[in-house]
């Protein structure tokens, strides 16, 4: 019986926020990645790493490694100068281009996600997406890739962005409706534990349904008395989502307004 084993590969992160988090601990758990170094702009954001693995402030103190993920906020990636280091540096970004980098071998390493470090994830699941300046550096970051996630994607920049788009309504502007139903519930007393089985069907329905066949409720029915109840019940931007939110869903399914 003959076992094939992976390469070690050595990489180094840059960035202890949410992604970056959830990357060290992915390669840490991984036995293949050789995690080298993790850098971050304070001390304080390295006190959970020292000990563990090597950390550092000063970029000119990063060693030397195959691949080096930049988990760093956008305005700051292009700040920073690393084109002393030989190996492939891609940020973690969903709308910056990889020509902000200031390196020799450049990509993007994007995962698909929404992070938060007090909640645990299982990095297996997360979609990755994937873009290099040159077709090798491409391997070595498909390499990586795959040993920590079980989807990578080839994307491009302009699809990238795109998805990033997609997202942000997906899971941004999702997460704050469900917080005015938070409010709604809370101001008037309500357990809002009632809803969650509400909650569960309508993401599990995403799954198996386009979200226009999913749709229900008083907008798509032109039910005008509720909806104007509803309205009464409101103020301030709050309103003004419901209102807009009845449009779009009325003008997806060509209801006269």
């Amino acid at each position: 019986m003959f076992l094939f084993l992976s390469p070690m590969i050595n990489v180094s992160i840059l960035g202890t926020g949410k992604v970056g988090t959830h990357l060290i601990k992915a390669c840490i758990n991984s036995p293949v990645i050789q995690l080298v170094q993790i850098y971050n702009r304070s001390e304080q954001g390295l006190t959970l790493y020292q000990g563990l693995t090597p950390t550092t402030t000063d970029l000119n103190s990063l060693k030397q490694a195959d691949l080096y993920i930049v988990a760093l906020p956008d305005d700051v990636i292009k700040t920073i100068n690393l084109s002393h280091l030989q190996g492939l540096i891609v940020h973690t970004s969903g709308t910056k281009s990889f020509n902000i980098l200031q390196a020799k071998r450049r990509g993007v390493f994007y995962p698909a996600q929404s992070f938060t470090k007090e909640k645990k994830i299982n990095f297996k699941a997360v979609p990755v997406c994937l873009e290099t300046e040159f077709n090798a550096d491409f391997r070595v970051l498909q390499n990586f890739a795959s040993m920590i996630a079980q989807h990578v994607y080839e994307i491009s920049e302009e699809k990238r962005q795109k998805l990033h788009l997609a997202a942000v309504f997906a899971n941004n502007f999702s997460n704050r409706v469900m917080g005015i139903a938070y409010d709604i519930c809370k101001e008037h007393q309500i357990d809002f534990q009632i809803l969650q089985p509400l909650l569960q069907e309508t993401f599990l329905k995403t799954q198996i349904l386009p979200p226009k066949v999913a749709q229900t409720g008083p907008a798509v029915r032109n039910d005008a008395e509720t909806i104007e109840k509803h309205l009464n019940q409101l103020k301030g931007t709050n309103k003004e989502v419901y209102q807009i939110l009845t449009k779009s869903i009325q003008e997806k399914h060509g209801i006269k307004l």
